[in-house]
């Protein structure tokens, strides 16, 4: 009984220990979070500051993984880091969507650039692998755009290449081109059989209008905010590109007869 009693003390004393502990971590939290709040406080009454620090917002981070609203098609089994704010599974062939951590079976979405090809480490360390980067914006159910990237390999570049020659019918267009950024498109995803099993793969189609023309921007608006963000995301993605190539010491390569 007395080894039984000497036991449990100890057991208590290192519970008290583990408690105190826990309760200084949550104090030095407060107190640093208390600060950071006070700082925070006075630079929002400092105008000029605080429009600096929101005009800078991204300045040097856009390369960084965690900082880019990355658009993923979900595989059970397979991607094991994508995780719903709820803390679930997305469903097996959605769309997942890092930023906020939601999940889509199908959505409509602007296109505003596809990157040109270029080979870096691919799933499970395959090497030389051929990438392309799909840049766009998500339409919300309130007509709000989130933006996106997708990374396009393997099968998957070949959907996006019959959505390219189908979207230079409209680019190309005689006697008004329509820009790609302007055509609404929906995408969604089908599970195919390949050579190496079985992928999910993502389907571009042309959203269209009753009389069977597509979709397309008719608010100067919206089609003046798209255009100037088509830049901003040929910009980030060239970086990404530059970065993923000196990483694993390969070149970005063009697209033979690419259709964007």
């Amino acid at each position: 009984m007395a080894e039984e009693k000497s036991g449990i003390e100890k057991a208590r004393e290192v519970a008290a220990k583990l408690k105190s502990e826990t309760e200084e971590k949550q104090q030095a939290s407060d107190a640093k979070m208390a600060e950071v709040k006070g700082e925070l406080v006075a630079m929002n009454q400092n105008s000029e500051l605080a429009k600096m620090y929101q005009e800078s917002a991204n300045v040097g981070s856009l390369n960084l993984q965690g900082a880019l609203p990355q658009l993923k098609v979900h595989a059970t089994g397979k991607s094991s880091k994508n995780e719903l704010s709820d803390g679930t599974e997305p469903g097996d062939g959605n769309f997942f969507y890092s930023p906020t951590k939601e999940e889509f079976d199908g959505l409509n979405v602007h296109i505003l650039t596809v990157s040109k090809g270029f080979r870096a480490e691919g799933f499970e360390g395959k090497q030389n692998v051929f990438n392309q980067i799909v840049g766009g914006c998500i339409i919300g159910e309130d007509s709000s755009f989130k933006p996106f990237i997708m990374y396009m390999t393997g099968i998957k570049l070949s959907y996006l290449w019959e959505f390219g020659k189908e979207a230079s019918q409209y680019t190309h267009a005689k006697p008004i081109p329509i820009p790609m950024f302007a055509l609404t498109v929906k995408l969604t995803t089908e599970k195919v059989t390949h050579n190496y099993g079985k992928s999910w793969v993502v389907k571009f189609e042309i959203v269209r209008t009753e009389d069977k023309n597509p979709e397309i921007i008719l608010d100067p608006k919206v089609f003046s905010y798209l255009k100037d963000s088509v830049a901003k995301l040929e910009d980030t993605i060239s970086s990404l590109v530059e970065t993923k190539t000196k990483e694993d010491g390969a070149e970005s390569v063009e697209v033979e007869d690419r259709p964007f």
